[in-house]
């Protein structure tokens, strides 16, 4: 009797029913779909670590979904790029430090100007590190807010946590890209006219 090899899509349907079961999670088509996003980017070939890093990994106070939502995070930062794992750490401190001025402003007394007009006066090359002299944004932190401005700053930081993130990632990725295509350039420009004068010699 021929035995068929199981499909990808088959060993992927079997890993979610097993991390189901592992977790008591009731069938559902709602709930199946759910656990399926969450593994999305894992393949095959990682399950067996996956399953490992679950049992013997302790995570209080977490429920199932939570515990895969965790694991599988960590083997999505593990598979990205230098650049991508910049742009992902980058665009959280911003998160984080944004959410905390637009709070500071909505929380103070100001008559005389709205909230967003003064989110929209602070001026982020000023702020510094506690207890330095040391700007707390970069070049890079500031190229990226002047693509988003302030203004979308401001309405989007406490309005849709997802759609930031995701639209800060993305324009931390085209500016950290751009950064390091100069750095490239500065570097080749003295070899090209190295080779240049020498080809002239020759």
């Amino acid at each position: 009797m021929q035995h068929r090899t199981p499909t990808e899509e088959q060993i992927r349907t079997q890993f979610v029913t097993s991390l189901m079961e592992y977790f008591k999670i009731e069938e559902n088509i709602n709930l199946r779909a759910h656990v399926s996003d969450l593994v999305r980017d894992i393949r095959p070939a990682h399950y067996r670590e996956f399953f490992r890093r679950l049992s013997s990994r302790p995570m209080p106070f977490k429920n199932g979904f939570e515990k895969i939502a965790q694991i599988a995070g960590e083997f999505e930062e593990e598979t990205l790029s230098p650049i991508d794992q910049e742009a992902q750490q980058r665009s959280e401190q911003l998160y984080a430090l944004m959410y905390d001025i637009r709070q500071q402003i909505v929380l103070s007394r100001d008559t005389e100007h709205s909230a967003v007009e003064r989110f929209e006066q602070i001026r982020f090359t000023s702020i510094r590190r506690v207890d330095s002299d040391t700007p707390l944004l970069d070049a890079t932190d500031i190229n990226v807010i002047r693509t988003l401005t302030k203004r979308w700053i401001y309405d989007y930081v406490s309005l849709d946590h997802a759609l930031f993130e995701a639209r800060v990632t993305h324009e931390y990725r085209n500016e950290i890209l751009r950064r390091e295509r100069e750095k490239n350039e500065g570097i080749t420009a003295p070899l090209k006219a190295k080779l240049i004068s020498a080809s002239k010699r020759l």
